[in-house]
Order: structure tokens, then C-alpha cells, then sequence
């Protein structure tokens, strides 16, 4: 079935970037719990600079195009086009130890910017391993971001 998935997934990206200026090279991973499908296009900035909303646009549809090929699929499909995640996990570590710094130093609770729901799990599970902090996520949508706080023992 992983061989299978693997040149599904090939042929759509392909097929999405067809009418692009730009020749793909594509490595399917297949891990534990999810296929990877990393991506380098010579210009794989278009995809996450500013922001990374093209590259979560083409993750969307190649999942739509895949859990109705492969409806009962056990792994999670997600899209890297150059690197992205590592640098995004890289980032949210930087951005989780200034906070911890911050709130250690100040005794005071730090809010970090809004976030999407994987990111805010990573700094949740970062705080974790520190003691004496705690973590919350507050508000609502868009707004939605992590709380760091002193813990109340």
C-alpha cells in the first residue's frame, strides 16, 4: 500500500505544479504515523514566505485528493516544501525559551502571538519538561494563543 500511496502522491503534485515555472524534486516518506511528502522547487519560497498559507492550501488538497483515494488510510499526510517545518519547528523552540527566560526573570505570565493548534502543542509540551511553569491555551480562532505562567505549588 506505501508503494502505492507514494506514486499517488507523486503524480498529483506533479499535476498541481504542472503549470508552474518550476521542476519538482519529490521524496515521499512514510514514518510511524504519517507519509511526509517533501518538496524542493528552486523557488519554494512562493509557497511559505511571508506567511506558509500556499503550502497549507496545497497540504489541504492533497489530502482531500488522498483520503479519497485511500479512504481507510491509517497515516496522516503532510506537505514540507523546502524545509519549512524544520525551520517552523526551529523557530517556535527560539520563540517557546525566550518566553520561559521571560516569565522566569519576571515572575510575570508572557503571552505568545497567536498560533495554529500544532504549534501551541509544541510549546505546551516544551513547558511541560519545565518546572515550576505552566502553559494554557486562551481565546478563540485566530486568536487562539499559549499563556506561560509561573505554576501555582
Amino acid at each position: 500500500m506505501d508503494a502505492e500511496a507514494k506514486q499517488f502522491l507523486t503524480e498529483k503534485i506533479n499535476g498541481l505544479l504542472a503549470e508552474w515555472p518550476m521542476k519538482p524534486e519529490i521524496e515521499i516518506v512514510v514514518e510511524d504515523q504519517a507519509v511526509t511528502a517533501r518538496i524542493r522547487t528552486g523557488k519554494d519560497f512562493i509557497f511559505t514566505q511571508p506567511i506558509a498559507q500556499p503550502l497549507l492550501a496545497l497540504q489541504h488538497l492533497l489530502r482531500l485528493m488522498f483520503k479519497k483515494q485511500f479512504p481507510e488510510y491509517p497515516k496522516k499526510l503532510l506537505v514540507d516544501i523546502g524545509d519549512f517545518r524544520e525551520r517552523q519547528l526551529q523557530a517556535i523552540d527560539q520563540v517557546t525559551k525566550e518566553a520561559i527566560w521571560q516569565t522566569k526573570a519576571s515572575g510575570n505570565s508572557v503571552h505568545l502571538s497567536p498560533m495554529s493548534s500544532f504549534e501551541r502543542r509544541l510549546v505546551h509540551m516544551r513547558i511541560v519538561e519545565e518546572p515550576n511553569l505552566s502553559s494554557e491555551s486562551i481565546g478563540t480562532g485566530d486568536d487562539r494563543h499559549v499563556v506561560i505562567k509561573l505554576s501555582k505549588e
